[in-house]
């Protein structure tokens, strides 16, 4: 019943790769015409060589990084206290309270970090609704993601949850019909007029102008890359206002905090001009020549492995900011619990909301930094753990990097959180979420 969970993840990565460096190839003083940039948009995405294995093809498959004696010992004792604090889940990895860190004042039974629970046997579906009474969802994960999880819809597990879109640009939310579907067909806009317009301004201008117009990375951005106007929307604020009638039905929450199109986009703000403008390659055999287009993808893979997942998280916090708040307020409100959030394995996205609770209630920092490495190891027990280190190998991805989860990467957050915003507390100002509302988030997750 369950669809390959690595691929989300590998498949999100590589478009950020396809979206990046298709937006380089946009600054060229001749832009292709709308058949060649489809050509490029399909090669990139289509044409790559798969690390699926079929019936009809094999392709090889990355070898997986070796560990060193140091690294065996850390995946170890995460093992031992997952064992310890994990939910006796089989197919939803990754899962547990939030009172389970060392020192964390949550009370039992209130929030919970896991997984993508579409998986979920018919086991982990009796532990999670029958004797935990999860009664929120909150599905982290980008659109790009939601289209390639086929058991996104499955009936056993969500056919008695009301589904609800949050809308990030006008901080509006929808709640979905019973005949509605979170992932709905639209007709593709042509957006490369509004690209074309945007070369005549500077290298940054015409790579944002292309990757916002042309590919507009979600469903539901419009023309401009922001969002299509919400038909039938209620104001997010009102979700607590009214939450009290909502209080004997059960909820699952949309709220994309990360996309390629983000991504791309804060990687290009990383980026120096020049570097950009030395990628660009103004020969017309750019648009079908493998060299060129790796060269093109360079500085962004530098980037990007070089910032690994530090800079993944200092990009959660800039742009997810809208749908950070908007979970903390989900989470602050008693008549949603029990809730659980998740993304694809429950590390990054999932890992980042978890931190920002503990440490807005107190929790040390070391407890919080070992409750995010206990994710390091989640990546290892997917049974496609081999296929997806191949996908992210083949794009030139450090697989090491990006399906770990080792504790300096977590203490550079929080540091970083406190360099740029002066602490959690700072952090949470700035996003929206103030003292009033995490007064109410402490009391409603310590008070027994």
């Amino acid at each position: 019943m369950s669809s390959p969970p690595s691929r989300s993840f590998a498949f999100f990565l590589s478009a950020v790769l396809t979206t990046s460096s298709t937006a380089i190839l946009a600054t060229q003083p001749t832009m292709p015409s709308r058949p060649a940039a489809f050509a490029l948009h399909l090669q990139t995405n289509n044409n790559e060589p798969s690390t699926t294995t079929t019936a009809a093809s094999t392709t090889p498959i990355a070898p997986i990084p070796e560990r060193t004696p140091e690294e065996q010992e850390f995946f170890d004792r995460t093992a031992t206290l997952c064992q310890q604090r994990n939910l006796p889940l089989s197919h939803v990895k990754n899962a547990r309270d939030l009172s389970s860190p060392v020192d964390s004042p949550i009370v039992p039974g209130r929030v919970y970090r896991i997984g993508r629970v579409s998986d979920a046997s018919d086991d982990d579906l009796e532990l999670l609704f029958g004797k935990m009474g999860i009664k929120t969802l909150v599905d982290l994960r980008s659109p790009t993601e939601l289209k390639d999880d086929l058991t996104l819809e499955r009936e056993e597990v969500f056919g008695n949850f009301t589904d609800m879109v949050f809308y990030e640009h006008n901080k509006m939310v929808k709640e979905l019909g019973p005949e509605e579907k979170r992932m709905q067909r639209r007709r593709k806009r042509d957006k490369i007029r509004k690209a074309v317009e945007g070369v005549g301004r500077n290298t940054k201008d015409a790579v944002f102008s292309f990757v916002d117009n042309f590919f507009g990375a979600d469903e539901d951005e419009g023309e401009n890359g922001e969002e299509e106007e919400c038909i039938d929307c209620f104001e997010a604020e009102k979700l607590l206002q009214e939450s009290a009638r909502r209080r004997n039905r059960k909820e699952r929450h949309f709220v994309s905090i990360m996309n390629e199109l983000k991504y791309v986009r804060g990687t290009l703000s990383k980026l120096r001009k020049r570097d950009i403008a030395g990628a660009i390659i103004k020969s017309p055999t750019a648009i079908v020549s493998k060299t060129a287009r790796e060269k093109i993808k360079k500085p962004f893979l530098d980037e990007i492995n070089g910032g690994g997942l530090p800079m993944l998280n200092e990009l959660l916090l800039r742009f997810g900011a809208p749908g950070i708040k908007y979970v903390l307020d989900l989470v602050s409100d008693k008549n949603r619990h029990p809730v659980a959030f998740y993304c694809t394995a429950g590390k990054d996205r999932t890992g980042m909301i978890a931190a920002i609770i503990l440490a807005l209630l107190g929790t040390p920092d070391e407890s919080i930094v070992e409750d995010y490495s206990l994710s390091a190891n989640v990546y290892a027990e997917m049974n496609d753990h081999k296929a997806m280190v191949g996908a992210l190998s083949q794009r030139s991805l450090d697989a090491k990097t990006f399906l770990g989860a080792p504790p300096h990467v977590m203490r550079d957050t929080l540091e970083n959180i406190r360099r740029v915003y002066g602490s959690v507390e700072g952090y949470c100002d700035f996003i929206g979420f103030d003292e009033k509302s995490r007064e109410r988030l402490k009391y409603v997750l310590t008070e027994q």
